[in-house]
C-alpha cells in the first residue's frame, strides 16, 4: 500500500517525462547500432575491394565503360 501512496505523490507530468526519456534512450540506442553497424559495412567492404588484385583493372575498365555508354547517349540525343 505504501508504493501505490508513493505514486499518487507523483505528479502525472514526471512520469510521462520518465515515460518519453526511456523512449528516447530506446530510440537512440537504436540508432547508435545500425550507424555502427553502417560503419562495419562500409569498412568491410573497403577491405574487401582493396585486398582484391584486380581492382584497378577492374576500375578502369568500368570508368571506360561510362565514358563510351555516356558517348552513346550523347550521340543518340544528337540524332533526334
Amino acid at each position: 500500500m505504501g508504493t501505490h501512496i508513493a505514486l499518487i505523490a507523483i505528479p502525472e507530468i514526471m512520469i510521462v517525462l520518465i515515460v518519453l526519456g526511456c523512449i528516447a534512450s530506446v530510440v537512440w540506442a537504436v540508432w547508435e547500432h545500425k550507424q555502427a553497424s553502417e560503419i562495419a559495412a562500409l569498412g568491410q567492404a573497403w577491405r574487401e575491394v582493396l585486398d582484391d588484385p584486380h581492382y584497378m583493372e577492374r576500375r578502369h575498365f568500368e570508368e571506360r565503360k561510362r565514358v563510351e555508354d555516356d558517348e552513346h547517349k550523347r550521340a543518340a540525343a544528337a540524332i533526334r
